[in-house]
């Protein structure tokens, strides 16, 4: 369900009678001396970086103090003057968390259920401690395959689906050992991919497991739900919801009928298969997604796809770009500008002429005069960003782009968990030795997510970048220390793990 929240100093003004909570859209956690703002969604992995006063602060927020109130308890426990000099500091908090992360909302009847109870005490750190941390202390997210096969041969996947036979692959058992250690890290996120993660026979044990430790995720799948499969989703509890969510079950489907949906997954008889999973899952009440992949050879008939899907009492609908994978592509199923500017125009269409559903776009763009922008939220946001509060020529367009790229959660936030235990920072390079940084067959998260492999991946020294862009730039230990060089990238497109990316702007300045 969605929440109406009223963002304090956005929607509304901050007055002596108002009453400041966290959002359940958001978390305040604490992360080893880190303390941190954590957006609480599926899919979701970006975080504020928070002073240890502001945290303080913020966790007082929990919907029982009234503005002025909260201001006194703020003036008392922290020495101001007087109660103004409080109330000043205050609204600076609410503002600049409000600034970055529309965290701060208030109180309201319908958020009472999901409002979480914190102690101040935990979030009182030494700052010059916490200074010294350069990143998480543990993960706040994790990539989970349990699985490298898939029902289908999709000629646009992004992983490499290394074969694995069934003796190597982690036990249950074992999978469940690591829920239970993410669960005590603080996890509440994590991330499902492979491989398809409803092809593992154990798959329906191991999601009822992610269900039981209350870990929010999506299920993405492109296998066919028979009734029996539908049944047993219900049973581990996918129809009951997660605080004010209900966990999203994503059917991708390529195309609205057997034609084009045979080009791209590489089996017949897809789309009657998925067309038998939305009637299974619609008549259980799942909260149901449908990705349609928009390829060339779909483009003119989105708009008629949509309505199909309509028909069948679909609400949720994202058009998704047919997008070059680097294991695998189809350059005839690629998008030319003209096919994108149609699609566009027929999501409009759709969106005017059915109301009542949520159709988002991916890699498509807005249509020509469309007032607004319906692509999808990246995953991954800008990141980390700092919130303090002040109690006392790069500005180019590459380096400011370049600057504002999106963060690699890579050894930063998040670490993926390949079948067999082998631990790599990203889910679409080669699982192959130049990129294990660990094995949870015989380590624990903790061991990997702090281990010297990881570490030299994520952060590796200049040494390993001699011979490239990168080994001569001053700006080498910001770039990686913030934001992080992206390694699949550059493999991908050098042929080297350790260089510079594609559109980096000082790499392309020495070409």
């Amino acid at each position: 369900m969605q929440l109406q929240c009223s963002v304090l100093g956005k929607d509304i003004e901050i007055t002596d009678t108002s009453t400041p909570v966290i959002s359940p859209y958001w978390r305040l956690k604490r992360n080893g001396e880190w303390i941190l703002l954590c957006r609480y969604a599926a899919e979701q992995c970006d975080y504020s970086l928070v002073s240890p006063l502001v945290g303080a602060t913020l966790s007082l927020m929990d919907g029982r103090l009234a503005f002025r109130h909260l201001c006194l308890i703020v003036q008392y426990a922290n020495g101001f003057e007087d109660l103004e000099a409080a109330e000043e500091f205050v609204t600076k908090v609410i503002l600049a968390t409000n600034k970055e992360c529309d965290a701060v909302v208030e109180m309201t009847p319908e958020l009472e259920p999901f409002v979480i109870k914190m102690d101040p005490l935990r979030f009182a750190s030494n700052t010059s401690v916490s200074q010294e941390q350069k990143r998480p202390a543990a993960p706040l997210s994790l990539n989970l395959m349990f699985s490298n096969e898939c029902e289908t041969n999709c000629s646009y996947c992004q992983a490499q689906r290394r074969y694995l036979p069934e003796n190597t692959l982690l036990s249950a058992k074992r999978w469940k050992e690591i829920i239970s250690e993410a669960k005590s890290l603080g996890i509440e996120q994590v991330t499902l991919s492979g491989g398809d993660p409803l092809y593992r026979k154990e798959a329906l044990v191991l999601i009822g497991e992610l269900i039981a430790k209350k870990m929010l995720f999506q299920l993405p799948t492109k296998c066919c739900i028979t009734e029996e499969i539908a049944d047993r989703l219900v049973e581990v509890g996918m129809t009951k919801p997660i605080n004010h969510y209900l966990r999203e079950i994503q059917l991708t489907m390529d195309g609205p009928d057997e034609e084009p949906s045979h080009k791209s997954a590489g089996k017949s008889s897809h789309f009657s298969k998925s067309v038998q999973s939305i009637r299974n899952l619609q008549a259980r009440g799942f909260n149901l997604r449908i990705k349609a992949l928009a390829t060339s050879v779909n483009a003119s008939q989105i708009y008629q796809w949509i309505k199909q899907l309509v028909e069948m009492g679909v609400t949720q609908i994202t058009v998704a770009a047919y997008a070059k994978a680097y294991h695998k592509h189809n350059g005839n199923l690629s998008l030319s500008s003209q096919d994108k500017i149609s699609i566009a125009q027929q999501c409009q269409k759709a969106r005017t002429d059915f109301p009542g559903i949520s159709l988002s776009t991916n890699g498509i763009g807005p249509a020509p005069g469309a007032e607004q922008n319906t692509e999808s939220a990246s995953i991954c946001q800008r990141g980390p960003i700092e919130i303090s509060v002040d109690i006392g020529e790069e500005s180019s367009g590459k380096i400011s782009y370049w600057k504002s790229r999106v963060q690699c959660a890579g050894g930063r936030t998040s670490m993926t968990i390949t079948p067999d235990g082998k631990v790599v920072l990203c889910d679409t390079v080669p699982q192959d030795e130049p990129f294990f940084v660990g094995d949870v067959s015989t380590q624990s998260l903790l061991e990997v997510w702090n281990s010297e492999s990881l570490l030299n991946f994520a952060y590796p020294p200049r040494e390993k970048f001699k011979g490239s862009a990168c080994y001569d730039c001053d700006k080498l230990e910001e770039c990686q220390s913030k934001l992080g060089h992206c390694f699949r990238d550059s493999y991908f497109n050098l042929g080297t793990i350790f260089g510079p990316a594609a559109h980096c702007p000082m790499a392309q300045r020495q070409a």
